[in-house]
């Protein structure tokens, strides 16, 4: 446990995760033009000059609901029904429920608009593409595939995790129906069959 200046236990721990978690209800909310310490404060039912003493600049707080909220998002959506056989797993992550609620959407779609104006966030989104997610993936596509290359697991993977955010990009845009659905879970299930004729 923590201990701060004053001796008392600290309570960053428990204070952390409840602003950054009030962070998220204000991107969905506002957008991520509307984060401010006095929104996030309020959502978290905290004082503004608390939230300011854990996150010492609004880049601060972005940068951590990055690393840690949606971080953590893109991971569960990775690792969502580990228990199931591949192709169904991958085709599960075409298919509603992929993103735990609806919010996520909104929160990485306005993620996304950001990073094409924002360096910062751009660089995080990469990081967690990068060193996270894609690497989950594919380690996820060697394990069932262990006979095929390296080079041929990290294309699978690639071609899945830009079909998924097609998919998803132009389901928030109301795009996606019945046979779409169709299509999307048919093309994930071709480029997952690819590794199959190696």
């Amino acid at each position: 446990m923590t201990v701060n200046q004053a001796g008392r236990p600290s309570k960053a721990n428990e204070r952390i995760p409840e602003i950054l978690e009030a962070t998220f209800a204000v991107v969905v909310r506002e957008g991520l033009a509307g984060v401010t310490f006095s929104k996030v404060a309020e959502a978290a039912g905290l004082q503004r000059t608390l939230v300011l003493h854990y996150f010492g600049s609004r880049d601060e707080l972005i940068g951590a609901f990055i690393d840690h909220v949606v971080g953590a998002m893109g991971t569960a959506i990775v690792h969502h029904h580990d228990d199931l056989p591949l192709p169904q797993r991958v085709a599960a992550a075409y298919a509603p429920g992929a993103y735990r609620t609806r919010d996520d959407m909104v929160v990485w779609a306005e993620l996304v608009a950001l990073s094409a104006r924002d360096q910062a966030v751009r660089e995080r989104l990469h990081k967690l593409w990068t060193g996270r997610w894609l690497p989950d993936l594919e380690a996820v596509l060697a394990d069932r595939h262990p006979a095929v290359s390296a080079e041929d697991v990290s294309a699978t993977a690639y071609a899945l995790a830009c079909l998924f955010e097609a998919h998803w990009a132009l389901d928030i845009q109301g795009v996606v129906d019945e046979r779409r659905q169709q299509h999307i879970e048919r093309a994930a299930d071709i480029i997952l069959g690819s590794l199959e004729v190696r």
